[in-house]
């Protein structure tokens, strides 16, 4: 999965876009490429302010003005509309980030929620893509495979159902698993990169199972299929298929 200058990156689905997005503006800061976090949809405070400065206005104009003069000084940012209950701030409307892009840069887009679930059933108004996305990652994390269609494994149990054909406390195998995967990424533009990145892969038999589900994946044309395992407070592992 390659990220550079220019690129609008959404992340979708669930089980790991927060960590994913952590590592990927790391990478980014470390190689001196200003980053712009702009969320889509809510995002815990926590998480923003490890990435950088955030800032919050309902007015695009304003939020553009202060986007560019921090990634002028710091080189990355965190955009959001404003700040909600619970420490979150809410998400920036999709049309308005082509406004925000940084010039030489890259944004990154949590534009999806699944409350903390590995995977999810992706409804029909889902995702919130930003208008000019360049490439799509469909998240999920590994934990679910194997485990029973429900609440506890599963954001939106029913739609997950609907999508993939297994019904309520049945097994998530890998061909259902991808099936959901492949969900979060069907409103992806049609000139936009898409890729996968499963979370929570170690070494060994893990790494098996996320190899069946990736041979899923590209039966359906998706072959840029990241394995990983992305911690909370440390860089995590990646493996490219």
């Amino acid at each position: 999965m390659k990220i550079g200058a220019g690129d609008v990156v959404a992340f979708v689905g669930a089980g790991g876009k927060s960590s994913a997005i952590l590592q990927v503006a790391r990478e980014l800061r470390e190689a001196e490429i200003p980053v712009l976090v702009a969320p889509t949809t809510k995002m815990s405070l926590s998480e923003a302010e490890r990435v950088g400065s955030v800032l919050v206005s309902e007015d695009m104009e304003e939020l553009s003005a202060e986007v560019t003069e921090i990634l002028t000084s710091e080189g990355v940012a965190v955009a959001g509309s404003t700040m909600l209950s619970k420490r979150r701030i809410g998400g920036v409307e999709p049309a308005w980030v082509p406004a925000l892009v940084p010039g030489h840069g890259v944004t990154l887009v949590e534009a999806d929620g699944s409350r903390r679930r590995p995977i999810k059933g992706t409804a029909s108004h889902e995702p919130l893509l930003p208008e000019g996305a360049t490439l799509v990652v469909a998240v999920a994390g590994l934990r679910a495979l194997g485990e029973p269609v429900d609440e506890e494994h599963v954001h939106r149990p029913e739609v997950f159902s609907e999508i993939t054909g297994v019904g309520p406390g049945h097994t998530i195998d890998a061909p259902a698993f991808a099936r959901a995967l492949l969900a979060g990424l069907r409103n992806a533009p049609e000139n936009a990169r898409r890729a996968a990145l499963l979370a929570d892969v170690e070494p060994g038999p893990s790494m098996a199972r996320a190899s069946v589900v990736a041979r899923e994946l590209w039966r359906d044309g998706v072959r840029d299929v990241i394995l990983s395992s992305l911690p909370e407070e440390s860089p995590g592992r990646v493996w490219v298929l």
